[in-house]
């Protein structure tokens, strides 16, 4: 969802009318002595006080064809196409003139809207040549003037950009997916099958927003539909995020009256919830667009022209604390934020990498794309440009990048047959130069009850194990079971399935290993607690052949004290091996590391030792075929079993 002045993609400063007829007006002499040239000169001028631009235009060129070298006119010509916004007439007509005179008194300006074209056109070179004529000149507008300067670094930089340019070949997505008159603002859920974008189509005065999805199977993307009616109202719907789970929408609500705020609303089986304003201090009487969710919903960037800002529109960042509740929003500060307006931020599902649009970095022209790198959790590297051909004279905006870095996604402008501009979307082969280092996978299943086999909802958590730290949480579908969990990054990650009633699931994902990818139809069951149920603990980690435990153990005992504390549980902790090695041998060894458990539990966490025991098993009772490394590895465990 753009504000009004973003519709004006390249127009930068149009000059007022009275300032334009005085100054004509106060001409008092010409560089012509053709007494009808001069008549049909002055009669524009008047025609221009009455803000009839067409007539004064004609009587203009019939002052030109009278006199060919009439250079007033050609800058008064060049001054209504400017106001009605006909680039091409305004450059013919400009360049008309200076190819008469090179310097007109009273008309250095004219320098900078002539660069300002050759900008809007992509023609780096005679734009830098114009500007700096302007700049030479002394201009006495003290407003042009940092607008001058930031052309000229634009000029620069662009010239440089080309020179460098990335291979990229955007293609068009397939007639189902652009089927509208304009579509612009994809996102993308994680597994990258589902896109909600934004269409917009023109009817006689309406021109209204609304929200669809497509989704993608082996044969590609399927005709879009509404993503809920639900959602699409008579106002206008625009500028939304999906979670990667795609079970939460973030979305631009516009009215006339309100102006545009942020809603949210969640899926339940197939169907989206009543939506609503976002709760809390996100929606102010300002206007609030562009959201971009985190993966597991619980991380929210988006656009606000809010009091508090560093410049025209600013990112700001919320988050959900641990009730689930959305904090006061942060900005994003100077290392991200300019004076200019910054817009359309988009984070990928890695959590880390950034991608915004801004008109306040040097770039190409209009509005650039560039991307930064998250470090800890505040921490922006300096914004870097995205590069030619991505970033153009155009403006580029509403950007989006697939999980695994494979494929780009966004909008960009097009003449149709009928020679007028829509918005059609695009994808491509992303380049080494606008991916991250930092790679990321996901996890789709569903959680079920182990006994009855029906869906059950659960929280998936994904645990950094080295730092304790919580980097995914999401819940699985009460009506299906279905979950989807992002890793972010290669690491040893606890995977914790939890519900209430049930012993939790206890998983672990080293994406150390490089041949570890992404997961379809992962299936999770959760046992009811209850006498001699049981659960393996697979993030509890010993040496080979010790019984130490290891640092990263601390996240798994810590989850199963709690568990036993708010359940009065009286559990036995037992200990199992692979047949490496020599069967007594193993008999210890798991006896030993069982007992390790026993003791954290007891006298770290202050379980009572009443309530448990301890035991070891050895090799006895393997759940794994023990010839391969798969089935050894499911062997060597810790378990649990819940007793009277």
């Amino acid at each position: 969802m753009l504000k009004p002045v973003e519709h004006l993609t390249k127009f930068l400063f149009l000059l007022p009318i009275m300032l334009l007829s005085l100054n004509i007006i106060a001409q008092q002499s010409y560089s012509t002595k053709d007494k009808k040239a001069i008549k049909f000169y002055e009669t524009g001028k008047q025609l221009i006080t009455m803000r009839r631009f067409p007539d004064a235009i004609l009587n203009f060129r019939e002052a030109t064809d009278k006199d060919k070298n009439f250079v007033e006119a050609y800058i008064a010509l060049a001054g209504c196409y400017r106001i009605l916004r006909d680039d091409q007439n305004v450059k013919f007509n400009l360049l008309s003139a200076f190819s008469i005179q090179t310097i007109i008194p009273g008309s250095m300006h004219e320098y900078y809207y002539l660069a300002q074209i050759f900008m809007k056109e992509g023609d780096y070179k005679n734009a830098e040549l114009f500007i700096d004529r302007y700049l030479s000149n002394n201009p006495s507008d003290l407003r042009l003037i940092p607008q001058a300067t930031k052309m000229k670094e634009n000029c620069l930089f662009a010239q440089e950009a080309i020179k460098h340019t990335l291979d990229l070949s955007p293609i068009p997505l397939p007639d189902p997916v652009n089927t509208f008159q304009n579509q612009y603002f994809p996102s993308l859920t994680a597994d990258g099958k589902s896109m909600v974008y934004t269409v917009r189509n023109s009817t006689g005065m309406s021109d209204e927003e609304n929200l669809y999805i497509s989704e993608k199977n082996e044969k590609g993307w399927l005709k879009p539909e509404q993503v809920s009616t639900r959602i699409n109202t008579k106002e206008n719907e625009g500028a939304s995020s999906i979670s990667g789970d795609g079970k939460t929408l973030v979305y631009t609500y516009c009215t006339p009256r309100n102006g545009c705020d942020l809603y949210i609303t969640r899926k339940l089986g197939k169907e989206w919830l009543q939506p609503g304003g976002i709760p809390g201090k996100i929606n102010t009487a300002g206007w609030e667009s562009h959201p971009s969710l985190s993966a597991d919903g619980r991380t929210l960037y988006f656009s606000s022209d809010r009091a508090g800002g560093l410049g025209k529109e600013d990112i700001w960042v919320t988050k959900l604390d641990s009730n689930d509740t959305w904090i006061k929003p942060v900005n994003l500060g100077p290392s991200i934020n300019t004076p200019e307006s910054d817009f359309t931020p988009f984070i990928h599902t890695n959590g880390k990498t950034f991608y915004f649009a801004s008109r306040g970095y040097p770039g190409m022209g209009g509005s650039d794309l560039f991307m930064s790198e998250l470090s800890g959790d505040s921490l922006w590297s300096k914004p870097k440009n995205l590069g030619y051909p991505l970033n153009s004279f155009a403006d580029e905006m509403g950007f989006t990048v697939s999980s695994d870095f494979s494929t780009g996604y966004y909008s960009k402008d097009v003449i149709n047959t009928q020679r007028r501009y829509t918005s059609k979307l695009y994808s491509f082969i992303v380049p080494s130069e606008l991916k991250s280092n930092i790679s990321c996978i996901y996890i789709k299943g569903k959680v079920y009850d182990a006994e009855t086999k029906l869906p059950l909802k659960g929280r998936v958590e994904l645990i950094n194990l080295s730092k304790d730290k919580t980097e995914q949480s999401v819940f699985s579908d009460v009506q299906n079971g279905d979950f989807l969990l992002v890793i972010p990054d290669r690491n040893n990650y606890g995977l914790f399935v939890t519900s209430k009633g049930y012993l939790y699931q206890s998983l672990n994902f080293n994406t150390t290993d490089e041949k570890i990818l992404s997961m379809e139809d992962y299936a999770v069951y959760l046992k009811p607690i209850k006498v001699n149920s049981t659960t393996a603990l697979r993030n509890i980690f010993f040496e080979t052949a010790k019984y130490d435990l290891d640092h990263s153990s601390e996240t798994e005992l810590n989850k199963l004290a709690k568990m036993i504390k708010e359940n009065n549980l009286k559990i036995e902790v037992s200990g199992h091996t692979d047949i490496v090695g020599n069967m007594q041998d193993n008999q210890l060894l798991s006896e030993k590391r069982a007992k390790a458990v026993f003791n954290y539990l007891a006298d770290v966490k202050g379980v009572e030792k009443k309530t448990m025991s301890f035991t070891g098993y050895g090799s006895t009772k393997p759940i794994g075929d023990n010839k391969t490394e798969e089935g050894k590895r499911l062997n060597r465990r810790i378990e649990i079993k819940i007793l009277k």
